[in-house]
């Protein structure tokens, strides 16, 4: 059945005929808060004044405390009470207005909410001390392990802590509990709360020995990606280095070049001044009117020496020049190349060390992983019934669709499963059935279906049945593990 189509239960509260009604109180209940999805109305039947309550449970909290409550449960149910308590007083509501009755708090199985019902009516009621209702109903349970009794304790123990009751602190407390819990439900659309599936599945083994193996898998990976990445950070430091070699030795040359280059200007400058010299000392020793021919000539001769001794002498400049642009950005390329030098080999480090926290990583992954796969799967610890035989005159059968096969349930705890030991029914053929995939139990007469954690789920008559939380069976009822149905049958 969908959610649209989903009955409410009806509950009736008879009213006086003066009693007003508080309308905002009224319109602020009607809205969905804290996963609290049950509606207030006012009628009249047969002329006299009622409210209506139409309540989103599925059985009430009386009922409930009958059966054995798991830990992860019970932190539920107190988890979506003061939740709904922190809400009432945003909204301005009114803690003794709560109708503080086990009797009429429902909870609704498939996220653990539970349906406070409020009395939206002008009028004073009787105060009512939380902490010792909650310390009451605590005492009522039946718990089905030691944590669930560990548990009920630390949240008695916090009210006779705190005598004074303060909604949010309460809160803040049972949120811590609940951090620690395996089970995990977030707030949906429209106010409800909804279970994510993948934490049940995550909570079994073979999820678990499937998560490590995936685990130590990637770090494997990560460890081979950074030894790569580090060996191809060392071929880059090496081959900077020998660029910074190749540009060392460019400058070297660079250097020399231009040290030569230096020389030759120099001795092409003291061979001008000795040209410069010689023609002045001709002159002077030839003054008569017979050498001006001659003269002329040497100092044309001359003259045309110096030019070619100043063209050499820029050119010399010019190639010093240049050799110093080359030994300058041979330095650079140096200095540039010893840093991606330095660079590198600190990248190659840091690769070096994560290569070593990966397989380090995976080692523990894998350990883990042979640990889960090793680890001999026992009977669910989470349970202190007896696993004796049901003597009873109706024993209730179970009869499997695909083959026609009928089994008693004998035991008070039933367990079904495809493991070859540790199960009463032993699913064959099927490979998506789980080890232990559910648990019958038997207790006051009362059939209850719990999943045990199973890979493909659970469902009861098309609903699902969640990890840890008993269900109670009708007769007739349809019950699925995975692909696989049985006719549930408690008169044979």
């Amino acid at each position: 059945m969908t959610q649209a189509l989903r009955e409410y239960k009806k509950i009736e509260y008879k009213l006086d005929q003066v009693t007003p009604i508080n309308k905002y109180e009224l319109n602020a209940y009607n809205v969905p808060f804290a996963g609290n999805t049950s509606m207030c109305r006012e009628i009249f039947v047969k002329g006299e004044r009622k409210l209506e309550f139409s309540i989103d449970g599925d059985m009430s909290f009386l009922q409930i405390m009958q059966k054995p409550v798991f830990s992860d449960e019970l932190i539920e149910y107190i988890f979506s009470i003061s939740k709904q308590l922190v809400s009432i007083i945003q909204n301005g509501l009114a803690f003794d207005k709560i109708v503080w009755d086990c009797n009429y708090m429902f909870v609704r199985l498939r996220d653990f909410s539970v349906q406070l019902l409020y009395l939206p009516l002008d009028t004073r009621f009787e105060t009512r001390n939380i902490g010792d209702f909650i310390k009451k109903m605590l005492s009522g349970f039946v718990f089905a392990h030691t944590p669930a009794i560990e548990c009920a304790n630390r949240i008695v123990d916090y009210f006779n802590d705190h005598k004074e009751f303060d909604a949010f602190h309460f809160n803040e407390f049972v949120s811590e509990l609940r951090s620690a819990s395996q089970l995990l439900i977030i707030q949906g659309e429209k106010g409800r709360s909804e279970m994510l599936s993948d934490v049940n599945d995550g909570n079994s083994k073979e999820k678990a020995i499937q998560k490590a193996e995936e685990a130590a898998k990637k770090a494997e990976e990560a460890r081979i990606n950074a030894e790569n990445e580090a060996k191809r950070q060392i071929q880059e430091a090496k081959y900077q280095a020998e660029l910074a070699k190749q540009a060392e030795e460019n400058r070297m040359k660079a250097e020399a070049a231009r040290v030569e280059a230096e020389i030759w200007r120099q001795k092409v400058a003291a061979e001008a001044r000795d040209y410069e010299r010689t023609a002045i000392l001709v002159t002077q020793d030839n003054p008569d009117e017979n050498s001006d021919s001659y003269d002329d000539m040497e100092k044309v001769r001359v003259e045309q020496m110096l030019k070619t001794v100043m063209e050499e002498r820029q050119r010399a400049e010019k190639a010093s020049s240049q050799y110093a642009d080359e030994i300058r950005r041979a330095r650079e390329q140096e200095m540039q190349a010893e840093e991606a030098r330095m660079q590198a080999e600190f990248a190659a480090r840091k690769n070096e060390e994560e290569a070593k926290r990966q397989a380090d990583l995976a080692r523990r992954q894998a350990e883990e992983a042979k640990r889960l796969s090793e680890q001999v799967d026992e009977e669910p610890p989470t349970t202190l019934f007896s696993n004796r035989t049901l003597v009873s005159e109706n024993i209730p059968t179970l009869m499997r669709v695909s083959t026609g096969e009928t089994v008693q349930v004998t035991k008070q705890v039933f367990c079904i499963g495809k493991a070859d030991q540790g199960v009463d029914y032993k699913v064959i053929g099927n490979k998506s059935i789980s080890r232990r995939h559910a648990y019958i139990t038997s207790i006051n007469g009362i059939n209850y279906l719990r999943d045990n954690n199973s890979t493909n789920h659970t469902f009861l008559n098309g609903t699902q049945v969640y990890s840890n939380v008993d269900v109670p069976i009708p007769d007739n009822s349809v019950i699925r593990l995975s692909n696989e149905e049985f006719i549930f049958k408690t008169n044979s």
